[in-house]
């Protein structure tokens, strides 16, 4: 039986794994895929928001039919609409062809991360915690490493091979799945449809302590390591590209420490107490980020530690799964995953906002004296994550124990 919930359970985390890839590759190689399109920034862009939309409806829906679908039927043609993206992608010349490659990536990824979640779920019930972090874990340093492998080795140049390359991995992830996924919908017991697992789920109050919880972390994981960390380093404290991808990776490293751990620890205590140390955490990292101008070697440390406290972000699903019935927990999922995809996505543009907004005497008073008037605008970003932050530590506050366990 264990043997079997491994093999199904890889499957699925192979598919997540290749569906952080697509991310990482895209974002590396976006001065190529710019170049070799004749798309220009605006462009650029607009690639990005519709794989984020379609990425986030797609979640939503598919987190859905996992609850009436067997699993590898949902998870198995994803996986080849994902690949049918990727190869599009990597054959297209022109914007047109990529819009519609993106969309389809959008789609085909929606359900990596409710898919393996939902595996875990029903596989790993009472180890829940541990291994929804070590799903996300292995994700994140897999990342990390393609990262700071392409830093210091040519080995993305053109964009071409890596998507065609992309895109025969996920058929064959599609393979094992189909062999290996064989999950049925649970029996609704727990109610008659989507409308009482809607209801369910909205009129439960950790449910809404677990969207604030996921979106402060997740969330504002999203916003800061796959966009504004990298701009700040390079822009504001002028580090090469080496020095700000190494940066950059300690975030997603830390993740994988301390979702580890997170996971570990809250299967010993319950996910009160690490949630809200591992938020704390975060929240005086970025505070000290914020104060003062550090040394690289501090600062990467400091990088680390916020990607250990956001490895905390699946004790806010955990909390779903020990207060919620299992039919309503899948929409559950969905709901609060898409809400911090949302979320992330907002954060963005404020802090953009933020940042290029004219400075005007008394608009923000420095915390300290720095050589580098570039430093204040770094605040004024950090301002909006640290903001983020505190929402989640909130929330932390208000979960609760699971029902089956003494407070």
């Amino acid at each position: 039986m264990k043997s079997n919930n491994l093999l199904a359970w890889g499957s699925a985390q192979i598919f997540f794994i290749l569906s952080v890839l697509v991310a990482v590759v895209f974002a590396i190689l976006s001065n190529n895929i710019v170049k070799d399109l004749n798309l220009d920034a605006s462009a650029l862009g607009l690639l990005g928001g519709v794989f984020f939309v379609t990425y986030a409806f797609s979640q939503l829906v598919l987190g859905i039919l996992l609850a009436r679908v067997p699993a590898k039927y949902v998870l198995g043609p994803t996986a080849l609409v994902a690949a049918a993206g990727t190869f599009v992608f990597a054959a297209s010349h022109g914007l047109a062809a990529a819009v519609v490659a993106r969309g389809l990536m959008g789609v085909g990824l929606g359900s990596t991360f409710v898919g393996v979640i939902y595996l875990v779920g029903r596989r790993y019930g009472t180890s829940f915690a541990f291994m929804s972090s070590l799903s996300q874990s292995l994700a994140n340093v897999s990342a990390a490493g393609l990262a700071i492998t392409s830093a210091f080795l040519p080995i993305l140049v053109d964009f071409r091979f890596p998507f065609q390359l992309l895109g025969l991995l996920f058929v064959a992830s599609a393979v094992l799945i189909f062999l290996f996924v064989n999950d049925s919908p649970p029996a609704r017991t727990d109610g008659p449809g989507l409308s009482a697992a809607l209801s369910t789920s909205v009129g439960n109050r950790q449910f809404w302590a677990a969207v604030v919880f996921y979106c402060g972390t997740f969330g504002t994981l999203l916003a800061f390591a796959d966009l504004w960390n990298i701009q700040f380093q390079m822009n504001i404290f002028e580090h090469s590209v080496q020095q700000s991808a190494v940066m950059n990776a300690m975030i997603p490293l830390g993740v994988t420490v301390g979702g580890l751990l997170a996971g570990w620890w809250a299967g010993k205590v319950g996910v009160l107490l690490p949630s809200r140390v591992s938020t704390l955490i975060v929240v005086a990292c970025y505070s000290a980020l914020i104060v003062a101008q550090l040394p690289f070697v501090l600062a990467g440390a400091i990088m680390f530690l916020i990607g250990c406290g956001f490895g905390s972000s699946t004790l806010g699903l955990a909390v779903l799964h020990q207060h919620l019935p299992k039919s309503a927990v899948p929409l559950a999922t969905s709901l609060v995953v898409t809400a911090a995809c949302i979320f992330g996505g907002v954060i963005q543009p404020l802090i953009s906002r933020a940042i290029t907004a004219p400075h005007r005497a008394g608009e923000l008073v420095a915390l300290v004296r720095s050589s580098n008037p570039d430093f204040g605008t770094y605040q004024r970003g950090l301002i909006w994550l640290l903001a983020s932050v505190c929402l989640a530590l909130a929330a932390a506050f208000l979960f609760r124990p699971a029902p089956d366990k003494d407070p």
